[in-house]
């Protein structure tokens, strides 16, 4: 190394970005990832051989023709000719360059080549790399975004505490895409792409030290130091939840791994105990990874696994009830028994008609005061840790202010309250206003439990960590 390398906070708020492939013809890569960067008000320099001007902005023929000072280099070319701009830009000193092109270690023999190049550069000058073949990131608090591909970009605009690292750009942007739709709070995307440098180490250690992250999640195919990911993640556990979608578990994954990115997957087993015994929490596909993230970063950790449920339609109370003592990987939940006092309270708020033991279905007749003073009832018991609502709009009585008699409640409290709703056409439109009224939702009673699950796992890491019982 020339230099000492640069801090990643260069690459997450720069000051000047350089986009190498930038261009004014519809649909190219490299100026879709200009345009989206227009709004971020950042120094903006297209490098184009042939075009003059691009979306009003002088462009430049070549990499030595920029000025100093830029922070980012987007390369968005084809690999060949990306290794060559990518050698350019780290003879100018440019910290940080991101490579988006594909065609690398992933496709055979000529493509290994052409990244060991890359590492040569990486070896021998101060820049580093994320990619080749990477999304780049996403940080909508900055108004920063470098994906050229439709991700929910609109919806996740609100921003959030969820940092959200992703060996493949499909996967994260997908699982994303759809977490949009009922709410989800993202602090940064990072597409790792082939991981020729930057990888999981090093933004499990800047995400885990960032105070604006309160949750990282990661999908991984290949753990490049595994050791050493372990041995950070123990220190960031007892602060932040560590979330981990480790592809590869079958053989057939296994081999998918490898031509995918070219590299082994580790036996799974292995991977699924080291994990647990360093705190981090494992999940095995994408929805999981965006409720687990979802959940972990909004809510507090479960007290205990005692779960009580309000409904006002009492088959989904039976349900509910069901998928929470139903068996479990490893993370059993159990229905509260309330106590004769917050039975009384109940009563006393409802109708005599109404259940008033766990589940508690107040019927269709209920009102949005009758939800919100049983809501009470429940958190004050102490027997119970987690309250889940299954919140539905269709009830005469019920209406908008529902949503506000939840939140009111669930944001003072102590205690997890998760919410299950489904209104047909409506239902992410509703989940969007819980959430952005800091209320954690989902459309199905299965998902809104499995986040329960989470949340009392996370419990169970701390005091393990903390060597409590």
């Amino acid at each position: 190394m020339t230099a000492d390398p640069p801090e990643l906070q260069r690459l997450f708020n720069p000051k000047a970005i350089a986009v190498i492939g930038a261009s004014n013809r519809p649909g190219n890569i490299g100026g879709i990832i200009f345009e989206r960067l227009m709004p971020s008000l950042r120094k903006l320099y297209p490098v184009h051989p042939r075009e003059t001007h691009i979306m009003g902005y002088a462009a430049f023929s070549e990499v030595t023709a920029l000025p100093d000072g830029i922070d980012v280099a987007i390369v968005a070319t084809g690999a060949a000719a990306a290794v060559s701009a990518t050698e350019a830009c780290a003879a100018r000193g440019i910290p940080f360059l991101i490579i988006v092109a594909g065609g690398f270690g992933e496709t055979g023999t000529g493509g290994a080549r052409l990244e060991a190049r890359l590492k040569r550069v990486v070896a021998h000058s101060a820049s580093r790399i994320l990619g080749p073949n990477s999304l780049g990131i996403f940080i909508p608090a900055e108004r920063l975004d470098t994906i050229f591909v439709e991700h929910g970009d609109k919806a996740l605009s609100r921003g959030g505490g969820v940092a959200f690292i992703t060996q493949s750009g499909s996967v994260g942007v997908e699982a994303l895409g759809l977490a949009s739709n009922t709410g989800y709070g993202m602090r940064a995307f990072v597409g790792l792409g082939n991981k020729c440098d930057l990888d999981e180490l090093d933004f499990l250690d800047y995400f885990g030290r960032d105070p604006d992250t309160a949750c990282l999640a990661f999908y991984l195919e290949s753990i490049e130091h595994g050791r050493r990911f372990l041995d950070r993640a123990r220190q960031v556990t007892p602060h932040k939840p560590v979330i981990v979608l480790k592809a590869g578990r079958t053989p057939s994954g296994a081999r998918a791994v490898s031509s995918h990115t070219g590299r082994l997957a580790g036996m799974d087993a292995v991977v699924s105990g080291a994990l647990r015994q360093y705190g981090i929490q494992r999940v095995m596909d994408d929805e999981e990874l965006c409720d687990a993230s979802k959940s972990l970063s909004m809510l507090p950790p479960a007290p205990g696994p005692r779960v009580a449920v309000l409904t006002p339609a009492g088959g989904f109370g039976v349900m509910c009830a069901d998928y929470v003592e139903a068996d479990h990987r490893g993370t059993p939940l159990t229905m509260a028994r309330l106590q004769p006092e917050t039975v009384r309270r109940i009563r006393d708020a409802t109708f005599p008609f109404a259940a008033c033991e766990n589940p508690v279905d107040l019927t269709a007749s209920a009102d949005d005061a009758m939800f919100g003073r049983s809501l009470d009832a429940l958190l004050l018991d102490d027997g119970v840790d987690i309250v889940i609502c299954t919140a539905f709009f269709a009830p005469p009585a019920i209406s908008d202010s529902l949503i506000r008699e939840i939140a009111d409640r669930a944001r003072k409290s102590p205690k997890p309250v998760i919410t299950f709703t489904q209104y047909g056409p409506f239902t992410d439109l509703y989940l969007r206003r819980f959430h952005d009224a800091g209320v954690v939702g989902f459309p199905s009673i299965s998902r809104a439990v499995r986040a329960a699950r989470f949340l009392v796992e996370r419990a169970r890491i701390l005091a393990a960590l903390e060597g409590r019982p």
